[in-house]
């Protein structure tokens, strides 16, 4: 759970609050003074509030990971349903379904639901590709991984068998700092079949021989848009790798990346996973998140462009 931006602020400035009052005249100092021991009383209270929530939030988690244990079974297809999950299905079925639905008990998984869970989802709709549609089919399950005594997290994406890649669980862990600021990812590197990298492609351009004045098109291979970059690490901690990256200008692209994968992944953890019957449906609105920025989608769109065009 991500520490409240609030706490963090008051608790770094107390000796500017004491330079600001110092320098007030008598009597408003004295009001201040007085102010100040509210005031920092209220900061106690901020602290304990945010101690007592993050020992709630464990409790709820705890119980919602059985929640999520049940869906995932059904989902999975790894077990019959129970009569206390059926018992409203007559509020359900329709016509001669009454009769048909001991017949309809089987354990067997719900064909691409966590690919449709995700597709109908705005804003990680914005990242999957075309390319990318028959992978996520194989998608058996999504699962979140919390670290003990810390904010850092990671997402486990199970795969059935595909003609993608020899990978069976893809990991995405990202590392906090202060809580809520992600400053490196780490990601699974994918065993790509020949041919079938989806995060790849080829692009021919024209180049032109000075001796011999002769145009000849060659093809050469470069990033390509994909829901799968989302598997890429990045650190923001690397001090040699900051500097390379200002160096080509492409420190604001990497940093612009991190929020990009790390909104994907709060998206996943707090409205996909809990949410993921309402999003299989299409029913479900992402009226508590703000939408990627498009700036953000411009401008890898452009850096696309750059690296073509080079």
């Amino acid at each position: 759970m991500a520490q409240n931006p609030a706490i963090i602020e008051v608790a770094e400035n107390p000796e500017e609050i004491k330079k600001k009052i110092k320098a007030l005249p008598l009597k408003e100092k004295l009001k201040a003074v007085a102010l100040n021991y509210y005031l920092q009383q209220k900061k106690k209270l901020d602290i304990e509030l945010e101690k007592e929530m993050k020992k709630l939030q464990i409790q709820f988690d705890e119980k919602a990971a059985k929640i999520y244990k049940a869906s995932n079974e059904i989902i999975e297809g790894t077990r019959l349903l129970t009569e206390e999950e059926l018992k409203d299905v007559d509020f359900y079925l329709e016509g001669e379904e009454a009769t048909q639905k001991n017949q309809a008990l089987t354990a067997e998984p719900i064909n691409g639901y966590w690919f449709k869970a995700l597709k109908n989802s705005d804003i990680i709709a914005q990242e999957i590709k075309d390319r990318d549609d028959p992978i996520l089919k194989s998608l058996t399950k999504i699962e979140y991984e919390p670290q003990e005594k810390s904010d850092n997290f990671s997402l486990n994406f199970y795969f059935a068998p595909n003609d993608y890649f020899k990978n069976t669980v893809l990991k995405k862990k990202f590392i906090l700092k202060d809580g809520e600021n992600p400053v490196k990812s780490e990601g699974t590197i994918i065993e790509w079949n020949d041919g079938k990298n989806v995060t790849r492609k080829l692009i021919k351009k024209k180049q032109l021989e000075k001796k011999s004045g002769i145009v000849k098109t060659i093809s050469q291979e470069v990033d390509a848009e994909s829901f799968f970059i989302f598997f890429k690490p990045i650190n923001l901690e690397d001090k040699e790798q900051i500097e390379k990256w200002v160096q080509e200008n492409k420190l604001d692209k990497y940093a612009e990346r991190m929020d990009i994968d790390y909104d994907i992944a709060r998206m996943i953890i707090d409205e996909i996973i809990p949410y993921s019957l309402e999003y299989y449906l299409g029913v479900k609105i992402n009226d508590a998140f703000d939408d990627i920025e498009e700036v953000d989608a411009e401008s890898s769109k452009g850096s696309d462009e750059e690296e073509e065009n080079k």
